[in-house]
């Protein structure tokens, strides 16, 4: 799930929309198909680093079996760790962010981080790493580029600022 988020920008209501045939291979690509706001579909390929954690979760015994079932659903008994089985319905985005915020607080990392956190990580990064803004755009979702830009957070920009290029 943290490779997911982390890795597809996905906002948490698209995750918990994933079912398990919306993982698959499209060439030499591990792909989701994401259902975004009003039921708009885009594809995202899932970074390298990503592609063997869904892969990993769907050949647990009982969750890649149905393609129509959830992709990640929440734990039979809350106290077995996954032993008894998964419920056969989605995880919702209350309990998504309740892991998360357990993860955070277990890793000892800034309580600010949030779901959401994951999501401007992934469009800011990948940003100062060359994507286009519009490529931006598509990858998060959005229909205005103005949007997107909301997303992208500025850490180093200084040495990245146009007075740099100047020449006369």
């Amino acid at each position: 799930m943290l490779a997911v988020l982390g890795y597809s920008a996905c906002r948490v209501g698209e995750l918990v929309k994933l079912k398990v045939r919306d993982y698959r291979t499209n060439g030499e690509h591990r792909i989701l198909n994401i259902t975004g706001k009003g039921n708009k579909g885009r594809t995202t390929p899932l970074h390298l680093e990503a592609v063997d954690r869904p892969a990993a979760w769907l050949a647990i015994p009982g969750i890649g079996d149905d393609p129509a079932a959830p992709l990640f659903r929440p734990q039979r008994s809350a106290r077995n760790q996954g032993k008894d089985g998964f419920r056969p319905k989605p995880m919702t985005t209350r309990a998504v962010e309740k892991l998360i915020g357990r993860y955070v607080a277990a890793l000892s990392l800034d309580p600010n981080v949030t779901v959401h956190s994951l999501r401007v990580t992934a469009l800011t990064t990948a940003r100062e790493r060359g994507s286009d803004i519009i490529d931006l755009q598509d990858f998060a979702g959005h229909t205005d580029s103005r949007t997107t830009l909301t997303y992208i957070r500025s850490r180093d920009r200084l040495s990245k600022s146009p007075a740099y290029v100047l020449k006369y």
